[in-house]
């Protein structure tokens, strides 16, 4: 994984974070599209099947999240369990 990139997406990461906390959740949801645009091609090379699920085991929840429409708790699990397994890669 590109590190530069790599810690730009935990940055994007924050600022979706952010903004979900704030309720603004038009802005926050846009940017979290492109987001995870950006998090496949980051995460497109990792062949690993263990290492595959351990991504689903962290984004599961994060979906749930979203279609329950719990904006507070997918921001928390964006910025503490996702980033946490990203910053294992840098």
């Amino acid at each position: 994984m590109d590190k530069v990139e790599l810690q730009a997406v935990i940055e994007e990461i924050s600022q979706v974070t952010e903004l979900l906390y704030q309720e603004n959740f038009e802005e926050g949801y846009g940017k979290l599209a492109i987001l995870l645009r950006r998090m496949i091609a980051l995460t497109v090379g990792i062949t690993d099947e263990a290492e595959q699920a351990s991504f689903v085991e962290v984004l599961k929840p994060a979906l749930e999240a979203m279609e329950t429409k719990d904006a507070t708790l997918l921001a928390d699990i964006l910025q503490y369990d996702l980033v946490a397994k990203l910053e294992e890669y840098l």
